[in-house]
């Protein structure tokens, strides 16, 4: 087996990720329908190479994709970090001996999940229990139904979990705990460098991936989704730095991804320039630490007409580690 490892680093790489899981489990469920075409029972794909199988705690046997995701916390939406399959019982409170007085308990809702994950969760529900197919809606309400789901799908998508159909394992998806910015303040290198290695994060995340290359039987290469722009892609240079350094004879294919919502706000000249020179920095060490890199983005990303004079440059206060031309500036160094 020649198994291949996904990691995703940022909201905009979530995103796109989402896209091609979900891509993923529709050619499984074609593989597997017996009226489908047979151009999808192509016997050469073997899916073992992206997913892992696996058994929850009540012995179901479990196929969830062999990847790792990084994003802020609170970035799942409705989904648990744990993912959805391999639920704990939660711990019960031990009481507080040393403290006498009253104690108040504030916790907020859980956000529900949308008529889309709702109808998905119904499905599986159905399939796994055959009596509940002779309860099925007519036909007139199952259309009423999908327009809602359309619906839903084109104007209450908030998350990249809003419309995830696949299920994740509890090491996939791990979140950036303590680290409550906007993001559009998370937008510089420096930021993501000193998010990475603060709070153990780098460990943490070193110890997810090596769980997923652990079990591999042979593994092919590790394949990186990331934001290439703000704070997300001094995230992903660290890890690609460990990686490099604790796997180096594994290859490393990255689609830098570009997020146009960075762009399109209205900022100063030399906001914009500063942006600009974080970016090429960004570019130039992510491109050192892979094999390949495949910029991905919207076409009106590829035609940027802001052009600067040399005093515009110079006029701008500049981090140490631009104003230096050195990327191993201590400050930046975990």
């Amino acid at each position: 087996m020649r198994e291949i490892v996904t990691v995703q680093v940022g909201n905009y790489a979530n995103f796109i990720g989402s896209h091609f899981w979900n891509f993923q489990d529709e050619l499984l469920g074609l593989a597997e329908s017996p009226g489908t075409d047979q151009v999808f029972r192509n016997h050469g794909l073997d899916m073992d190479v992206l997913y892992r199988t696996g058994e929850t705690q009540q012995g179901v046997l479990t196929y969830t994709p062999r990847m790792v995701s990084v994003n802020f916390q609170g970035s799942l939406g409705s989904l648990s970090s744990r993912g959805s399959l391999y639920n704990q019982i939660p711990a019960k409170s031990l009481d507080v001996m040393t403290w006498k007085g009253r104690v108040a308990t504030h916790a907020s809702e859980p956000l529900r999940r949308n008529l889309f994950l709702q109808s998905l969760s119904e499905e599986e529900q159905e399939s796994m229990d055959k009596a509940a197919l002779d309860n099925r809606n007519d036909s007139s309400q199952g259309e009423i139904q999908d327009k809602d789901i359309v619906e839903c799908l084109e104007s209450d998508v908030q998350y990249w979990t809003d419309f995830s159909k696949v299920h994740y394992h509890p090491q996939s998806l791990y979140e950036l705990s303590g680290l409550w910015v906007d993001i559009q303040d998370f937008d510089n290198y420096a930021l993501g460098k000193d998010a990475f290695c603060g709070h153990q994060h780098g460990e943490e995340i070193d110890d997810r991936l090596r769980f997923f290359i652990e079990e591999c039987d042979r593994i092919q290469g590790i394949q990186c989704v990331v934001d290439d722009s703000g704070g997300f892609s001094g995230v992903a240079a660290a890890f690609l730095e460990n990686i490099a350094d604790e796997y180096p004879n594994v290859p490393v294919l990255l689609y830098n991804a570009r997020t146009p919502s960075l762009h399109m706000d209205s900022k100063g000249r030399k906001q914009a320039i500063s942006r600009n020179l974080h970016d090429a920095v960004s570019f130039s060490r992510l491109s050192e630490l892979c094999k390949l890199i495949i910029p991905v983005g919207l076409p009106s990303l590829s035609g940027s007409k802001n052009c600067y004079s040399h005093n515009e440059i110079l006029s701008i206060k500049l981090p140490k580690f631009l104003k230096y031309g050195c990327l191993e500036h201590p400050r930046f160094l975990c």
